[in-house]
């Protein structure tokens, strides 16, 4: 059995994972030829893929926290370069639904959703229990850090939780 964990093992385990995060995602950006804002669409698509409810640019916008031009633009590039298509929304020919075309077989789809796959299966090792608490922790963490930042910036400059 390995001895129990100390705060300081908890907090160096947390800067592991966040180094080796920002690793993977220098490293995705890189190789896929996209921006952050980009990955985080197709990232958010690809987790959408089987709603029932469409994905709309208003919704990437507010996703994002950027405006509906900034989305329109995204939205363009990435659709010429063929990471997504517009679609009519259903009922409403006004309104556009954006869908990703990643093949289930590129090598892209693995590539975004190597973080996702990761910690899924992290959390299939986990009993019911140890979940909730993991769970309930980085909950903490995220809501104390958006507090946190929330009083020591402008409101306008805060940080989007996600």
């Amino acid at each position: 059995m390995r001895d129990p964990a100390t705060a300081a093992d908890v907090v160096k385990a947390l800067n592991d994972l966040t180094d080796s995060g920002i690793a993977s995602e220098r490293a995705a950006l890189q190789s896929l030829g996209i921006g952050p804002n980009d990955a985080k669409v197709l990232r958010f698509l690809l987790q959408r893929v089987d709603d029932a409810e469409p994905v709309t640019p208003r919704m990437l916008a507010a996703m994002l926290g950027i405006s509906s031009a900034a989305t329109t633009a995204l939205i363009d590039r990435l659709a010429d370069a063929g990471w997504v298509t517009r679609e009519p929304y259903p009922g409403d020919r006004r309104s556009i639904v954006v869908r990703e075309t990643i093949d289930a077989a590129s090598p892209a789809r693995r590539i975004l959703a190597v973080r996702r796959a990761s910690a899924v299966a992290a959390a299939e090792r986990l009993g019911p229990e140890e979940r909730r608490i993991v769970a309930d922790f980085l909950d903490d963490i995220a809501r104390g850090e958006t507090e946190d930042m929330g009083e020591m910036c402008p409101h306008d400059e805060a940080p989007h939780t996600p």
